[in-house]
């Protein structure tokens, strides 16, 4: 990465996180542009759908594209709850995509309301593979929110040795969402007790915040709701920028060098991010396991 103080989108949802962003990735790719930025990932709920749509169009713009995926992930296949926890996984090289696809693949064939991915597996498939706490629905996030900072402490040993150290703490800056103020000061504690760098994201579900009534509608048809019982999305939950991130952490009083370092980590887990896939033109299979057989048939006629 060239500037290494401009913010990197990676935690971005897009069309193919169902009724629930309305991103198109022609307009995210755009964005990202029009921001200046050199890299983005798209991390859409328990699906790789976007993938090849999405290296297209960064193909266009110049754009690097990184792939990921925010799993919704139980403790156990066992026990069968909607209570499930989410968590970003980003493919860092070939054999990091290769096992966030074969998650995937777990994923929906145990699928409950939602394709599952279970912590009993997750070990097995963390070659290659960067990981980050993800939002409010994170396992780590969840246990501050529970006022479990030991518990929260025992999961960040876990995930740092499953990612081999790939993995960070995933920062989000959402005006008026107290809960997300009381995680990002847990988060805090957690990287001053451990040393797991800091990260930030947008959370990204819309493109900007003229955007914010149409997501809206978009939930309401997704939960069954009337409209007005629908709370309104968060104005930064919004494709981001450097100074978006700095204007939301000024807005709740976050410390801004402590946000500074978290921009920066993004564009160092970018950097470490370069999984490609292979050409999504159709390719039609060479049998050639009887070629032998035709040697010998020539020979004979």
């Amino acid at each position: 990465m060239k500037n290494k103080d401009l913010f990197v989108n990676l935690h971005v949802h897009t069309l193919y996180s169902k009724q629930d962003s309305i991103i198109k990735i022609e307009d995210l790719v755009r964005k990202v542009k029009e921001f200046g930025q050199e890299a983005c990932a798209v991390t859409d709920h328990s699906s790789t759908a976007a993938y090849y749509y999405f290296k297209n169009e960064c193909l266009k713009q110049d754009i690097r594209p990184i792939y990921g995926n925010e799993f919704y992930i139980n403790h156990t296949y066992e026990e069968k709850t909607r209570n499930r926890d989410h968590l970003v996984c980003l493919a860092m090289n070939d054999e990091g995509l290769k096992n966030i696809n074969r998650m995937q693949d777990i994923a929906v064939r145990h699928h409950y309301y939602k394709p599952i991915l279970s912590y009993e597996v997750l070990p097995g498939y963390t070659e290659g593979v960067y990981g980050t706490s993800a939002c409010s629905l994170g396992t780590i996030p969840k246990l501050l929110l529970e006022s479990n900072t030991d518990k929260a402490w025992d999961w960040c040993d876990k995930f740092m040795e499953w990612f081999d150290g790939n993995f960070s703490l995933e920062l989000q800056m959402h005006p008026g969402y107290k809960d997300q103020i009381d995680i990002n000061n847990g988060l805090v504690k957690l990287h001053d007790l451990t040393g797991i760098p800091l990260t930030v994201s947008t959370d990204a579900h819309f493109l900007d915040e003229s955007f914010r009534d149409t997501r809206r509608m978009i939930q309401a048809i997704s939960w069954h709701k009337q409209y007005d019982e629908v709370q309104d999305s968060l104005k930064s939950n919004c494709v981001g920028s450097t100074d978006l991130i700095l204007e939301f952490a000024k807005e709740i009083g976050f410390d801004l060098n402590i946000i500074s370092k978290a921009i920066k980590q993004t564009n160092k887990i970018a950097s470490l991010c370069n999984a490609d896939l292979c050409d999504s033109k159709r390719k039609v299979p060479v049998f050639d396991k009887y070629n032998e057989f035709d040697l010998l048939f020539e020979e004979v006629l």
